[in-house]
């Protein structure tokens, strides 16, 4: 038997959520480190992905998180430690 199909549309913010569990915090701190670690580390998003192993979406989502006051992302949309 399939599951109840719900009434109510899943946005975007909740899928997002539910895609972020426990290893968001983790990838979070992972990054930081890097970061911290590496000094003049400049990536881009493709970059990024690679690194860590992250599908484009995900780097994405986690570079926007640290991008609200750890990272800044100039207009050639690559992303440095902010000073």
């Amino acid at each position: 038997m399939a599951p109840p199909v719900s009434a109510s549309p899943v946005s975007t913010t909740d899928r997002r959520a539910k895609r972020f569990d426990g290893s968001m915090s983790a990838d979070l701190a992972r990054i930081r480190s890097e970061y911290i670690e590496i000094s003049g580390l400049v990536l881009t998003l493709p970059q990024a992905a690679r690194l860590w192993g992250f599908g484009t979406e995900r780097a994405a989502d986690l570079l926007t998180v640290l991008d609200a006051g750890f990272l800044t992302c100039d207009k050639r949309a690559v992303y440095r430690r902010r000073r």
